[in-house]
């Protein structure tokens, strides 16, 4: 070797040792190393996602809780406003908590049905006759009942009976209501 390829060697060398680093760095470095930025990135969506999954699921029993309570809500809202409105069924009930209070009565009068925001309420008249003791005792046990009843007195007068004593008559409104 003569000095002339000597020296071009040792140019031609370190060239070609600099491209061969290049070369490392921009086709095997570079792309290995954005692919674990990539996978890295990917990693952590799935660790955030993994976790929320988790926070999700440690609530689970808690909410399974809160839907049995809110069906068991459901359930006895819907025994105080049911959604049929079982006419045969209260007049039943009415004349048999009526004649055990020895509320005298003639006729059901039906009323209008009036349609609300979330419930339906429907009237019924009754002439009555009775002791207001005994009415107070009827009004109270009506009030306390499971499913929702309102009522309206009007045109309360006494009278006097020889046979009864003191009684009062008038007319009971009945709001009964049903949901929609």
């Amino acid at each position: 070797m003569d000095k002339k390829q000597l020296q071009q060697l040792m140019i031609i060398i370190p060239v070609v040792l600099a491209a061969a680093i290049f070369s490392y760095y921009k086709y095997l470095l570079k792309p290995l190393d954005e692919k674990q930025k990539v996978l890295n990135g990917e990693l952590e969506q799935i660790k955030s996602e993994y976790q929320s999954s988790v926070e999700r699921a440690s609530r689970l029993p808690r909410l399974e809780q809160e839907i049995r309570m809110l069906n068991s809500d459901i359930l006895e809202m819907q025994k105080k406003l049911p959604h049929d409105k079982d006419v045969p069924g209260l007049i039943r009930l009415l004349s048999e908590r009526m004649k055990y209070y020895g509320i005298q009565w003639k006729r059901i009068e039906p009323g209008g049905q009036t349609a609300k925001e979330y419930y339906i309420e429907h009237t019924y008249k009754i002439p009555f006759s009775a002791k207001f003791h005994n009415l107070a005792r009827f009004l109270a046990e009506i009030g306390q009942m499971e499913r929702i009843f309102a009522t309206r007195i009007s045109a309360v007068k006494p009278e006097v009976n020889p046979q009864t004593g003191t009684q009062v008559s008038g007319e009971i409104t009945f709001l009964i209501y049903t949901s929609k």
